[in-house]
């Protein structure tokens, strides 16, 4: 039965959506949701899909290989049965649920700051930069995928936003943009080559957001290569001349250890 405290997803055509879908659905028509990853929230997470009948074993699959776990399929006939049983849960058009979230150290982070230049080094999926910028900052992303900066800039047209994608391999710091930033982030990546190049970047008083996996993570299988993983006390030795603000192992919900650090470029003293 449908659990309205839980995702949904619809996977069928706008046209079938639009004409009446359960209050509170996203809508990923199929095969779109194969490209949209990015837009589903953090895993792991139970979901409920709503879809054709010839459709849905297909995509219960791909979302069980994906990591979540898919608790209810229904059919547009189960759907039309208990719309017309509950008039109250229908909902008419195309408004649809975002289910993605940006990183909440970010989040928290930059509820007290003022909008300025943003870099987001290994972007990924784009949640962390489209949020940046829905908050009024000018943002520059960069991941060295193509195929994830298209997903990406998929999820920033989405949500009308202008964001500056750069496809850059990241072990050649001079693909890198040659100017300073207000905000310096990189959630979910680490390259160790770039902690000079940040704070050379990173202008005075700006602020760095870091979030990654530390050690204990081996324990869960991935990541297993020490270069994608911190160790105890690193970031703080390493930007032991900033002010460190937040400096804290948290727990994933899958219960790996990731390293959450924020810290604030010092001021340039003025000389007489």
């Amino acid at each position: 039965m449908f659990d309205d405290k839980l995702p949904v997803l619809d996977l069928r055509q706008e046209d079938v959506y639009r004409e009446g879908h359960l209050i509170g659905a996203t809508h990923f028509p199929w095969p779109c949701l194969l490209e949209r990853l990015n837009e589903l929230p953090a895993r792991p997470a139970k979901l409920q899909i709503v879809g054709e009948a010839t459709i849905l074993d297909d995509a219960a699959d791909f979302l069980a290989d994906k990591g979540y776990e898919v608790v209810q399929l229904l059919t547009t006939e189960n759907v039309a049965d208990l719309l017309s049983q509950n008039p109250k849960i229908c909902q008419v058009g195309a408004d649809s649920q975002i289910l993605w979230q940006p990183c909440y150290l970010l989040k928290q982070t930059v509820e007290n700051l003022p909008p300025g230049k943003a870099l987001d080094v290994g972007c990924g999926g784009g949640r962390d930069t489209v949020y940046l910028s829905q908050q009024g900052w000018q943002v520059t992303a960069i991941d060295k995928q193509e195929a994830v900066l298209t997903r990406a800039r998929q999820l920033a047209e989405n949500h009308h936003q202008t964001i500056d994608f750069l496809s850059c391999d990241l072990s050649e710091p001079l693909c890198l943009p040659d100017e300073r930033f207000d905000l310096i982030v990189m959630v979910r990546y680490l390259n160790r080559d770039l902690y000079q190049w940040i704070k050379q970047h990173l202008a005075p008083g700006g602020t760095l957001v870091m979030q990654t996996f530390t050690e204990g993570v081996e324990a869960f299988g991935s990541p297993k290569n020490p270069n994608f993983i911190l160790r105890s006390g690193e970031l703080a030795k390493t930007f032991s001349d900033f002010e460190i603000i937040v400096d804290k192992i948290e727990l994933l919900k899958d219960g790996r250890p990731v390293a959450s650090f924020v810290a604030k470029n010092k001021e340039e003293q003025e000389t007489c």
